[in-house]
């Protein structure tokens, strides 16, 4: 088996085991465990202060302790993290150790994207394996929120912590079997050049949009148009199975096209600003079809560029720091939504439409950015 088909089978299960719980968590804190929004959107601040912490020190870590390790670690404690919330069930653990394994995610999405940027080479190859990768974490994606929302509909919220932590160890043999890299500058250099600097400027905004898959989609159609969490768990497998499908194909034509990534950012703006006119189940699939679309063109030419533009002696810092900026920009976006549903729920035009202006100005900001960038 291709390194790289090893990597997507991981990211697979990895993501299966996180999407059984990570549509989720914040909409129980609101339903199950009886926090108000309010406080809800401080749990997604405490996340991105987290999501900060983890990237850099998870940077470090792969650098230090190699992409392998580092993976299997995260992986281990992650599992331990998920038991004791379930063990304990009270609302101060499970939020407490739910923010545990934030860090943890983030630790492994750092030495897992830096693996991918060790073994591959050139934009055009790096587009291409970061889409194989996408296709193994869709996969996991697209069963995981489906399952989630069934067991969380009629056995609650406990049972998936229980589930996810048994289901993550399963891939451990796995990554034993991966060649392993480390980085080669001392633990403190993280040589950021400034065109790098400058591309993370429309990526926040990016996952700012990306964030809205989730928790802001969940609370507003169970809330307002009255899905069940099992029906926005299909939609949620939609976008998981559309990526199965099709992210190899889309990949492989948009390798030399890496300024596709401003059209991308430009569909998610439009896409998130249609969520205010759905009205039934099968308008929000088709808007879903349309987000999704434009993740498969966005997220591994992201990937790519970042990839591309660190220096590869520090690429585990270097992908902790991008690391940082999408976490901080998914968990800025769900902050962001849950305040404004504070005012604006049952006002959708205002709503989405203050969302949908995070998409459109990351297309404008790719599309002065790439003008200027200098791509090996």
């Amino acid at each position: 088996m291709d390194h790289i088909n090893k990597v997507a089978l991981i990211g697979g299960f990895r993501a299966f085991s996180g999407s059984i719980i990570w549509p989720f968590i914040g909409f129980a804190l609101y339903k199950v465990y009886g926090f108000p929004l309010t406080l809800v959107s401080l749990f997604y601040l405490v996340q991105g202060v987290i999501s900060v912490i983890a990237s850099i020190s998870g940077g470090v870590i792969t650098d230090y302790l190699g992409r392998k390790r580092s993976m299997t670690i995260s992986i281990s404690f992650s599992s331990l993290a998920l038991l004791l919330a379930y063990v304990l069930n009270l609302p101060i653990y499970v939020m407490a150790f739910t923010l545990v394994q934030t860090f943890l995610n983030t630790v492994y999405n750092v030495s897992s994207t830096t693996i991918v940027g060790d073994l591959y080479k050139g934009t055009g190859d790096l587009v291409k394996a970061y889409s194989r990768q996408r296709v193994g974490i869709n996969a996991g994606w697209a069963l995981g929120p489906l399952i989630g929302g069934y067991v969380f509909n009629f056995y609650g919220f406990r049972v998936l912590l229980l589930v996810s932590s048994l289901v993550v160890l399963t891939i451990i043999p796995l990554v034993r079997l991966l060649p392993d890299f480390r980085g080669s500058s001392g633990l403190t250099d993280f040589k950021l050049s400034k065109e790098f600097i400058t591309f993370l400027v429309p990526t926040f905004l990016t996952f700012v949009i990306v964030g809205q898959l989730g928790f802001p989609l969940l609370t507003y159609y169970n809330s307002v148009l009255h899905f069940t969490e099992f029906e926005v768990g299909a939609l949620f497998t939609i976008n998981g199975v559309l990526i199965v499908a099709m992210q190899d194909l889309i990949g492989k034509f948009i390798e030399g096209r890496l300024r596709l990534i401003t059209l991308g950012a430009a569909m998610y703006g439009l896409a998130y600003l249609c969520v205010a006119l759905v009205s039934d189940l099968l308008t929000a699939a088709l808007d879903v079809v349309f987000i999704t679309l434009a993740e498969m063109i966005v997220t591994p030419i992201s990937q790519a560029l970042a990839s591309t533009l660190a220096d590869p002696g520090s690429r585990g810092k270097q992908m902790g720091v991008y690391s940082m900026v999408t976490g901080l920009g998914r968990v800025a976006g769900s902050s962001i939504s849950s305040e404004l549903m504070s005012y604006y729920l049952y006002s959708p035009l205002d709503l989405w439409g203050v969302i949908s202006l995070f998409g459109f100005s990351s297309a404008l900001s790719y599309f002065l950015v790439l003008r200027r960038l200098k791509l090996r």
